[in-house]
């Protein structure tokens, strides 16, 4: 399987099969309860208030302050949330929203198919691989979110979150092209929503 030239000198697989992605143990990195929501998400979520998402199922991956489920949960079906930092879960679990379930979960692990329920119009992502540890465990990611996008589902993400990754790595700051070269290993088509927003739409 070949993937972008970037990607090259990365690990095949981090052997970390139980415990997967990196800095899941540095509440700096991942632990924003108390954060305000980034510019990357903002543009996101600005996209969504364009669309009509009566009966929306939406899958958040990195909940965060959990403002995306308060700002949007009256609008959709249902908002399902994936943390991998207790802190975030015991925040969206205190808000009490009735269509809001946070999974403590790696959107990189295997039990992603066991845990996860629903399938969804949309996934929202603006970090695809800023937390990625190997080849593998970056496609175990797309095959998750694949496999729970409903027909016609999409995943969202800006340029913005993809520019960031753990200690900087090169290899995982990924470009639109990078996405688009992803059509060769996956069913998907990649465009451009805006400037900055780009969608992942599965093909079915």
């Amino acid at each position: 399987m070949s993937i972008p030239s970037r990607y090259d000198s990365c690990p095949d697989i981090c052997g970390r099969l139980e415990h997967p992605g990196l800095a899941t143990d540095m509440p700096i990195w991942i632990d924003h309860t108390r954060e305000e929501t980034t510019v990357d998400q903002a543009r996101i979520e600005d996209v969504l208030d364009g669309m009509d998402l009566r009966d929306q199922h939406i899958l958040h991956v990195g909940v965060g302050n959990s403002r995306f489920a308060q700002r949007f949960a009256g609008q959709v079906r249902l908002v399902d949330g994936l943390t991998v930092s207790h802190a975030e879960k015991k925040l969206a679990d205190s808000l009490g929203i009735a269509n809001y379930t946070v999974y403590f979960l790696s959107k990189y692990s295997r039990e992603f198919l066991t845990t996860i329920r629903n399938r969804y119009d949309l996934i929202i992502d603006n970090n695809l691989a800023s937390f990625a540890c190997c080849k593998y465990h970056f496609f175990r990611m797309f095959d998750n979110y694949l496999w729970c996008l409903r027909p016609r589902g999409r995943i969202l993400t800006d340029q913005r979150g993809m520019d960031w990754a753990v200690n900087n790595d090169p290899r995982w700051q990924l470009t639109f092209d990078d996405l688009v070269a992803l059509e060769r290993q996956f069913p998907v088509t990649v465009m451009k929503v805006t400037d900055t927003v780009y969608a992942i739409g599965a093909i079915r």
